[in-house]
């Protein structure tokens, strides 16, 4: 690492230099440009920025998701300082950060494919604690006409129903003992992001219309930026899994959203459900270690 790194809170000024080197880091581009004037808004984030001279060429970002779970995500280096320790003295600063705000635990997400990255994390200690898939899939006007069945959309044998605080407890506890709360490792979903369930968020989730009874199943739904009907967890069995999804997808339309996204953990029956059903998977890892 260069003697000259220095490495800092994030400050609105930093942007434009930030944008310009992440502008190509996917084949895509990049959202880091998009959400960092919010990310350092927030009371709950920490975005840090290295820098040599005057000029920001790395960042990250920690945010606090629980009183004692830290959250890393949106490390980026230009591409000129690669292979410096830069990353690494970024991300000592926001564990430094997680530290003061009380974090005990850290947790990150990698693309299957992102092997760089999963080297890199690999090597400063953290574990893979768990494989999540990422399910997506175009539903009502946007959706292509799905294979099969004379191209005739199947609606679920089951229907969504919003469930009350009450049934916190059963659906917490069969999903605690079961295949989807162990391969999971108690966390679930909140956007990109993920921490530990708890019977309170589900009772919230209750009060705000997003916790869903399914069946003898169970779904965390509710509406998320760009009309999309976001699906941090779900609770079900393997017999019952294509009309829990199918009950999912008939939600989305009813409520106006074009498109479904649900995070299930990487077991043969969730992931073969849902791309019976149409949806497109992609295989992340979440990391984590002590802090």
């Amino acid at each position: 690492m260069s003697d000259s790194l220095i490495v800092r809170p994030a400050l609105p000024s930093d942007r434009d230099a930030i944008a310009a080197f992440t502008r190509d880091t996917f084949e895509w581009g990049d959202y880091i440009a998009d959400v960092f004037d919010e990310w350092i808004a927030r009371d709950d984030t920490q975005v840090m920025v290295g820098l040599i001279g005057d000029v920001p060429i790395a960042t990250g970002s920690a945010r606090m998701l629980s009183s004692y779970e830290a959250w890393f995500h949106g490390a980026r280096v230009h591409p000129d300082y690669r292979g410096k320790g830069i990353a690494a003295a970024v991300s000592d600063a926001l564990r430094a950060w997680a530290r003061d705000q009380g974090a005990t635990v850290g947790r990150l997400l990698i693309e299957e494919g992102n092997t760089a990255s999963i080297r890199h994390v690999e090597k400063t200690g953290r574990r893979r604690v768990a494989t999540m898939v990422r399910c997506s899939k175009p539903v009502g006007d946007a959706s292509p006409s799905p294979n099969g069945n004379g191209g005739r959309r199947v609606p679920s044998k089951l229907r969504a129903r919003p469930a009350n605080s009450t049934e916190a407890q059963a659906a917490f506890s069969s999903w605690s003992v079961g295949e989807l709360g162990r391969a999971s490792r108690g966390l679930f979903g909140i956007g990109w992001s993920f921490r530990r369930l708890t019977i309170e968020d589900l009772e919230a989730a209750a009060r705000g219309s997003a916790f869903w009874e399914i069946g003898a199943g169970w779904a965390l739904a509710s509406p998320a930026p760009e009309a999309t009907l976001e699906v941090g967890w779900i609770e079900t069995r393997s017999e019952d899994a294509d009309d829990l999804l199918r009950s999912l997808i008939d939600l989305a339309i009813g409520s106006g959203s074009e498109s479904v996204v649900l995070w299930v953990p990487d077991i043969e029956w969730t992931v073969r459900a849902a791309r019976r059903l149409g949806f497109e998977t992609s295989r992340m890892h979440i990391y984590a270690s002590a802090l």
